[in-house]
């Protein structure tokens, strides 16, 4: 058998490299031959790495953490220096730095412990304000000691079932909300026993009577106090359950597509691509840093891009800029067009997944959201036209077309009054739909087929009447501009997903110390009541997306049971022996055009139809290609010749494999080279 690698062969692969390291890692096959043949010292053109100069005397690390506050600063932005300081035991000795964390066993010490519960009038401060000194006085027995820690005092058993008890616990707090959360063992007695009602001087949270939701009107009335969709199910979350399970959301069309007004924000981002013109092959991308990002596409061997271009034999050609000075929001945007533009007008194959836009998608570059036919439907009611439904829910979109679903017979209301065919390949029609807006930003938001066709056509230089939503160059390396900004949010994730250009100089500046009012969300102990648990499981129609959106809230739910009275949930789980019914599966199997679409699409009813023997009777299915194709020994060996190896063979067309093994064929073809033995 010949071999991969003769003598000649892997001396002409080690002469691509500089290094041994370099060789190993970009051609382990060659390199492997190499070593075991003993040929290693003889490709003297490899240079083994050279040692690395000490750097960090004790002088230079010292030197280098004077310029830190903190040792928790120093091991972030430097932790080479870090490293080396802190096995070197010179941490110790570098006073300036302050100490997030006490040295360990800090707290094994009873002055330590001691001098630290002085600052506490009771235990529960104690606990709260240090837990790790706490819980240390605990094991070592010292809390007896602690006199001058107050001990709360423990109500007797039965104490909260007494009506006097808890009347007058009631009177330190001013609305029922305020009572539940200071007491709600007392709190939950009076609700059990119906004595709320008695206690005047609590203010009751706004509740509408049984029913009040069911009213359209008041629903619509409800929904104007609110500019997007968002709001209107965090602030009214009754009203918004109702309008969803109604299907009245679709009405309500002064709702404005999230991001529309910040996406004006932050135009650091560009959009790029890398084309192969022999091959006709692309890759478009999107970055805030575009050196970076080159940098990865032509060093990585992972990469995308590296990995097509190493295949080939070719150097990683320059990129080209499409767009730049994007916000995070238009970026996103941008990248899907040019992509469609690449793949669908001038016909290239991408080497990137088109990614979604839109406000049901969580991530720059990803579908993190998984669309059920039943999710796509849902959501597709929520808009007039497949415009919108684009615009504002892609991921959905892509669903969608995926399953076959954009059609009369499944959105009917997206056909209605839909624009005859090539309706947007006229110019006037463009411009005149073009300036009903103002901005670019606003066109591709309220009509995306005339945008694509504007930019398809190239007529956008002849749009003046359309602004560009962007700020000045540089705008937001001022940080005035970016502490004005700032004051919008009130969390680092409002301020990231409203301004990401203004977050990412904060963060690299480290200007939080100038924000006090950005906080970071986090719930305090004994937040999730049972009032907000239901309060937040009434945004979502199921309990999949409960879980999903709201997993503390959901894991209280559960555990305290009261997921049982939570009864607007809708469940997509078909009743038992839905699928046993040959009609139904019949219905279900006309949905899709072959068999592995059907398996694809509805998998319960597919196991059903094979199971019950229906599946012949379907032949609007189509069968997968070869699917009564018999691998003799005549088709099975030339199927073999089409590779080179046995691997090769059992990857590219396993079937055949599997038969040419089970028979003993294999050793026949001696065109497939196998595996070197390493023993040999």
């Amino acid at each position: 058998m010949q071999k991969k690698w003769t003598r000649e062969t892997v001396f002409e692969e080690s002469k691509k490299y500089s290094s041994r390291s370099e060789f190993k890692k970009m051609s382990s096959g060659a390199f492997r031959i190499a070593y075991m043949n003993g040929w290693l010292d003889e490709m003297n053109w490899l240079i083994y790495p050279a040692p690395k100069p000490i750097k960090w005397t004790k002088e230079a690390v010292f030197e280098e953490s004077k310029k830190y506050s903190s040792i928790n600063d120093f091991n972030l932005k430097n932790a080479s220096a870090y490293t080396v300081a802190r096995k070197n035991g010179w941490l110790d000795e570098m006073i300036w730095l302050k100490r997030k964390y006490v040295i360990r066993g800090f707290w094994q010490s009873r002055e330590n412990v001691f001098n630290e519960s002085h600052k506490y009038r009771t235990l529960k401060e104690f606990r709260e304000g240090c837990s790790t000194a706490y819980y240390s006085a605990i094991r070592k027995g010292w809390l007896d000691e602690m006199t001058w820690l107050k001990r709360a005092e423990r109500k007797p058993d039965g104490y909260w079932k007494i009506k006097e008890n808890v009347f007058e616990e009631s009177h330190k707090y001013n609305t029922t909300t305020d009572f539940c959360n200071a007491n709600y063992l007392a709190y939950k007695n009076a609700l059990d026993n119906g004595w709320l009602d008695e206690m005047i001087w609590l203010k009751k949270n706004r509740r509408q009577k049984n029913g009040y939701w069911q009213n359209k009107e008041n629903v619509f009335n409800e929904a104007k106090k609110y500019k997007y969709k968002s709001d209107f199910n965090r602030k009214a979350p009754s009203a918004y359950v109702t309008a969803l399970k109604k299907g009245w959301l679709i009405e309500m069309t002064w709702f404005q597509p999230k991001g529309y007004e910040r996406a004006s924000k932050g135009p650091v981002h560009i959009v790029y691509v890398y084309i192969d013109d022999d091959k006709k092959c692309a890759y478009v991308g999107a970055t805030n840093n575009i050196d970076r990002r080159d940098y990865e596409h032509r060093t990585h061997s992972h990469d995308t891009v590296f990995k097509y271009f190493a295949k080939e034999g070719k150097d990683v050609p320059k990129y080209k800029i499409l767009r730049e000075g994007l916000t995070v929001v238009e970026r996103q945007r941008e990248e899907r067009i040019q992509s469609l533009y690449y793949r669908d007008i001038l016909h290239y194959t991408l080497l990137n997944n088109i990614n979604a836009t839109g406000e049901n998608t969580g991530s720059l570059g990803s579908l993190v959201y998984k669309w059920t036919r039943s999710k796509v439907k849902r959501e597709a009611e929520k808009y007039k036209t497949p415009t919108e439904f684009f615009t504002n829910s892609a991921g959905a979109y892509d669903a969608a077309l995926k399953y076959k679903m954009m059609n009369k017979e499944t959105f009917p209301w997206f056909y209605s009054k839909r624009m005859p065919p090539r309706w947007w390949n006229v110019k006037e029609h463009v411009f005149e739909e073009s300036k009903k807006y103002k901005t670019w930003n606003e066109f591709f938001w309220k009509s995306s087929a005339a945008h694509f066709s504007a930019r398809k056509h190239k007529w956008e230089s002849e749009m003046i009447w359309l602004a560009h939503n962007q700020v000045p160059q540089g705008y937001w390396q001022n940080e005035e501009h970016v502490i004005e900004e700032s004051k919008k949010y009130s969390t680092r994730t409002d301020f990231l997903k409203g301004c990401h250009a203004a977050y990412d100089y904060v963060s690299k500046h480290n200007l939080w110390a100038k924000m006090p009012w950005i906080k970071t969300k986090v719930k305090e102990q004994g937040y999730w009541t049972k009032e907000r648990v239901f309060e937040e499981g009434a945004k979502y129609p199921t309990k999949k997306e409960f879980a999903g959106m709201a997993s503390t809230a959901y894991s209280k739910a559960v555990k305290n049971k009261w997921i049982d009275e939570m009864t607007w949930f809708v469940s997509d789980v078909k009743p038992m022996g839905y699928w046993q019914n040959k009609q139904i599966v019949i219905e279900e199997s006309r949905k899709y055009s072959s068999r592995s679409e059907f398996r694809w699409g509805s998998t319960s009813a597919y196991k059903s139809a094979i199971s019950n023997g229906w599946i012949d009777e379907m032949t609007w299915l189509k069968r997968p290609q070869n699917y009564n194709f018999k691998w003799s020994r005549e088709n099975v060996f030339m199927e073999s010749q089409k590779y080179n190896s046995r691997s090769a063979f059992k990857k590219g067309c396993p079937s055949a494999y599997r038969v040419a093994n089970k028979n003993g064929w294999l050793d026949e073809m001696v065109w497939l080279k196998q595996k070197c033995n390493k023993n040999r």
